[in-house]
């Protein structure tokens, strides 16, 4: 034999060698694949089980939702109720307030009036109730006079 034939002679060996070495990768990457195969098989099933259930899903989401409305559409007046009973409730304490402000005016002036006038005893707290009473007559006065316009 001639050095082609050794050297294809040896090229040929080393290539048994190379596949008998890789066979078992191959086979391995062969039920690798038939492995793919049939997840891939089974995947519009899947697929198919997957959009069912979310389309059921979201039509039950969407009647919970259309209940939830409904419900605050009925509670909704509740809430304007009592929103205007927390107006009313502010324009009570305001109004209690300004008259609780405007006697307490009234007392520092009539105390005041006294301490001016050096009223003592019996005098003094008869002129300070002349003096609240005669107040008090001004403060209704200008009160009624807004409400009458």
């Amino acid at each position: 034999m001639d050095w082609l034939g050794i050297g294809v002679l040896i090229i040929g060996i080393a290539f048994a060698i190379l596949v008998i070495f890789l066979l078992k990768p191959i086979k391995k990457l062969a039920t690798v694949l038939e492995s793919l195969q049939q997840t891939t098989d089974r995947l519009p099933e899947v697929l198919d089980s997957v959009t069912n259930q979310t389309s059921t899903v979201l039509q039950t989401s969407n009647t919970t939702l259309g209940n939830v409305n409904e419900q605050v559409n009925e509670i909704s007046p509740l809430f304007h109720i009592v929103g205007d009973a927390g107006k009313a409730a502010e324009s009570l304490t305001s109004a209690a307030l300004d008259k609780t402000t405007t006697l307490k005016q009234q007392t520092v002036d009539a105390n005041e009036f006294v301490k001016l006038k050096k009223y003592e005893g019996i005098y003094g707290l008869l002129s300070f109730l002349f003096f609240l009473s005669q107040k008090r007559k001004e403060i209704s006065e200008t009160i009624l006079e807004p409400k009458s316009n």
